[in-house]
């Protein structure tokens, strides 16, 4: 082991030299540096103060080098040797989405799961309440169902049925808790009476042509299955018999965030106030006269600190942390 000693240190380097001139490990190295053994520098530590503080210099000098080299090869870790303030946001980043609620942790998690190569787009998720309080994410019920009318709704939301029975193989994280939903698939029910049981029927062709899974019930056999139900004035019923029911949301919000801080999206406290962008305009296909906003910053505000964030393309995404 050897180590580079700055040449202030040469003077009593030599002094321990066994013969005249430079002893063993002595030489002058480039840039006006010297190299010691170990054994020589046990001698200068025990005889130099200004060596002994050469080299302390020059080892918290590479200790810090060594904790960037280790942060920049982390772009998932929260660790920093500086953290003076961890809420502030990086001076640039690709995709802004303004809004942490389950539906901007979301954006951000699929962004970055699409993504060719680790690290090619950076992701900012700003959320100006980061315990939710008052968020509409964690205040729902949680539900779930692919009673609907039109078929691009049941097929979204057959699909994260799907992504909610199979969430650890999703959301999961390397050496953490797996993700527990509490998913209880327990069906929604919808009663009609004789005016809009037309209506229900021609949603429930919708439904089963997509693949939900449904049943239209009597009266009768709606007091069968559920005996505590009033059904005067019922003409038919809507029952689901999967992929519906209902789920814990903070758990869902907590595992995308997880997920997506992982793959490295960087979180941030603040609220976002303003943007900058260019503007330019275009005639369509048709001829109408269209209006480009491409966004170069956005500002962002939080405990008395503002600052404005470069953003290198025009996607800013805005999600209300409080809608959804």
């Amino acid at each position: 082991m050897i180590l580079r000693v700055h040449a202030g240190a040469r003077a009593a380097a030599r002094v321990l030299s066994r013969g005249p001139g430079p002893g063993p490990g002595q030489g002058l190295g480039r840039k006006g540096w010297t190299v010691l053994t170990v054994g020589d520098l046990c001698r200068c530590l025990c005889t130099s103060a200004v060596l002994r503080k050469d080299i302390i210099k020059d080892l918290e000098e590479r200790l810090s080098s060594i904790k960037q080299t280790a942060l920049d090869a982390l772009p998932g870790s929260s660790w920093s040797p500086l953290q003076i303030n961890p809420n502030l946001p990086p001076e640039r980043a690709d995709i802004v989405v303004v809004g942490g609620g389950i539906v901007g942790w979301s954006v951000a998690y699929w962004l970055k799961q699409k993504e060719r190569v680790r690290g090619e787009v950076r992701v900012l998720v700003v959320e100006k309440d980061p315990t939710y309080s008052q968020a509409s994410t964690v205040l729902s019920a949680g539900g779930i169902r692919q009673q609907f009318s039109l078929a691009e709704n049941i097929l979204l939301s057959l699909h994260s049925a799907d992504f909610m029975r199979n969430i650890n193989d999703h959301l999961g994280v390397l050496n953490e808790e797996p993700v527990d939903l509490q998913f209880n698939q327990s069906g929604y029910l919808f009663l009609a009476n004789e005016d809009v049981a037309h209506i229900m029927e021609e949603n429930y062709k919708t439904q089963r042509y997509a693949g939900a899974k449904v049943s239209l019930l009597s009266p009768s056999q709606v007091k069968e299955k559920f005996p505590w139900i009033n059904t005067e004035g019922v003409a038919l019923a809507s029952y689901g018999l999967e992929n519906e029911g209902w789920f814990d949301p903070w758990t869902l919000l907590s595992a995308f965030r997880r997920k997506a801080i992982s793959l490295g999206v960087i979180p941030c406290s603040g609220e976002v106030t303003g943007f900058q962008y260019n503007t330019s305009s275009l005639t369509n296909q048709d001829g109408d006269l269209v209006t480009l906003r491409r966004i170069r910053s956005v500002k962002w505000f939080a405990v008395s600190v503002a600052s404005w964030l470069a953003v290198d393309s025009l996607r800013a995404v805005s999600w209300g942390s409080h809608c959804g």
